[in-house]
């Protein structure tokens, strides 16, 4: 019988494996993409399967707990928490809603299959017999080189009221860029994908508009909610690990004739209360998330309420937090523009997860139009 990991394993592990981690982040900034012993150490700790249904091998996590796991793992390596997050919305995905051919080609041999995917249909789709022959480039693909698979989204092709559907095709069948060359999350490999005329079976093709076969109400989930933990855990683990490395920092940097930084009040005074904002944006959504993950452990899906409010936090908490960072980078002064400084990774790396689509601050106008409308009511 399969007995899950509990979220304290999980995260117990990553502190375990901290040095490892901690080594390969830097290696994946110069590469790009996860280095080789990255790859390897994700899949030994089996980081795809932590939110997966139980039927398939996976945790399980709901979204309070994916947003601490996720917390835990950006702080010790930012390429692990945002490729394996991608990795894990994937798999869990697939495991759900794969009927059993597909489960035995995905997770058959292989307990901890990693894959790629992208949400945006930007590719379409042909009906062949026993399956589709599908066409199209799939930007952002993060973590696609070190991936088994791609999950990708694509309309089928010459069709009045064409259908949308979701293919999962081997990566070694694809053509992926080496067009990641960014400012920030430099190290999660979000390369474009190429997939020309490919044949995918019957069996690794989806209908996102019928249920999920196992895992519950989690996975009835709308894209955006079933992310938000996952995502805003990456944000907040780079933030703390940002305010960490400043507070060693501070200790250590004296700036000319002024003295250590640790010692202005000035600095004082802010670092307190940014460690505050921190705390707050923290708390605020472990509470949003743990709320919802009471309905979703009753059996009952989240509605359309409830999820604008679990995105609008995760949007709110996710700029408080980088707006901290950015805040406080000020007073590093120029030792942190190096390459080698981690505060330069940690403001970059916040400051590309404002840049995601699911933290948009779009959010805020449905939250605050839904507000007026029950208001008129």
């Amino acid at each position: 019988m399969h007995h899950p990991r509990t979220v304290g394993a999980l995260m117990d592990e990553i502190r375990e494996h901290h040095v490892e981690f901690d080594i390969t982040a830097a290696e994946a900034e110069r590469q790009g993409t996860a280095p080789d012993a990255l790859d390897a150490l994700m899949r030994r700790l089996r980081v795809p399967m932590i939110k997966a249904p139980l039927e398939v091998g996976g945790d399980h996590l709901h979204l309070a707990d994916q947003f601490r796991y996720f917390s835990a793992l950006s702080y010790a390596n930012p390429t692990a928490a945002w490729a394996g997050f991608n990795h894990a919305g994937a798999a869990a995905m697939a495991g759900a809603r794969l009927g059993r051919e597909g489960l035995d080609i995905v997770f058959g041999d292989n307990p901890a299959p990693i894959m790629a995917a992208v949400s945006a249909p930007t590719g379409t789709f042909l009906p062949v017999d026993g399956g589709v022959r599908v066409t199209g480039t799939w930007k952002y693909a993060s973590g696609v080189k070190h991936s088994d698979f791609a999950l990708l989204t694509a309309i089928e092709a010459g069709a009045e009221q064409p259908r949308v559907r979701i293919v999962i095709v081997r990566t070694r069948e694809a053509r992926v860029d080496n067009d990641w060359d960014v400012m920030a999350l430099k190290g999660t490999g979000s390369f474009t994908i190429h997939v020309d005329d490919v044949f995918v079976p019957d069996a690794m093709v989806l209908d996102p508009l019928e249920a999920p076969r196992r895992g519950g109400p989690m996975f009835k989930t709308g894209y955006q909610a079933y992310v938000a933990g996952e995502n805003l855990g990456f944000t907040m683990g780079v933030c703390q690990r940002f305010m960490d490395e400043l507070a060693t920092y501070a200790n250590a940097k004296a700036r000319g004739f002024d003295g250590r930084l640790a010692d202005r009040g000035a600095f004082q005074y802010e670092f307190g209360k940014g460690q505050l904002a921190i705390d707050a944006a923290r708390a605020f959504a472990t509470k949003s998330f743990e709320e919802a993950d009471a309905t979703l452990l009753a059996g009952l899906t989240l509605s359309t309420q409830q999820q604008q409010y679990v995105v609008s936090a995760m949007a709110w908490c996710t700029e408080s937090a980088a707006n901290t960072v950015s805040h406080l980078f000020h007073f590093a002064g120029a030792g942190a523009l190096f390459n080698s400084s981690i505060l330069q990774r940690c403001f970059r790396d916040a400051h590309g997860s404002v840049q995601h689509h699911v933290a948009s601050n779009v959010a805020f106008d449905r939250f605050g139009q839904s507000l007026l409308a029950t208001t008129a009511l």
